[in-house]
C-alpha cells in the first residue's frame, strides 16, 4: 500500500512538472537521482527486514524505486527550486519501493 500511494504521487508530481515544463527543453534525468533511489530502495529493503525477493517483485520495485523516483526528484527539484527536494523525493521514493517486497502490506504485516 505504501508503495502504490508512492508511486502515485510520484507519476502526480512528474505529470503536474511535465505539463509546467512544456515550452522547455527536456533534459535528461541525472544519474545521482537514480544512485540516491537505488541506495533510498536498499535503505528500505534494509529497514523492512531484508524479506525474500522474486524476480518479478525486485523488477518492479527497481522500475518503481529507480526509475520513477528519479524522475519524481527531477520533477521536485525542478518545481520547488531546492535541490534537498529533489534528493528527498529519490531517497523517500525509493524506501517506499522496497515495500513492493513484502508479501503482505505493511501495515497488516
Amino acid at each position: 500500500m505504501i508503495a502504490t500511494a508512492a508511486v502515485l504521487v510520484d507519476i502526480v508530481l512528474i505529470l503536474t512538472h511535465r505539463v509546467r515544463a512544456s515550452q522547455e527543453s527536456v533534459k535528461d534525468t541525472s544519474w545521482p537521482y537514480m544512485a540516491a533511489g537505488l541506495a533510498g530502495c536498499a535503505a528500505g529493503w534494509l529497514v523492512i527486514g531484508r524479506p525474500e525477493t522474486a524476480w518479478d517483485d525486485l523488477f518492479l520495485t527497481l522500475i518503481c524505486g529507480v526509475v520513477v523516483a528519479s524522475e519524481a526528484a527531477h520533477a521536485a527539484r525542478t518545481l520547488s527550486g531546492r535541490t534537498w527536494a529533489g534528493w528527498a523525493t529519490a531517497l523517500v521514493s525509493g524506501a517506499a519501493a522496497a515495500t513492493w517486497l513484502l508479501p503482505d502490506p505493511l501495515p497488516f504485516t
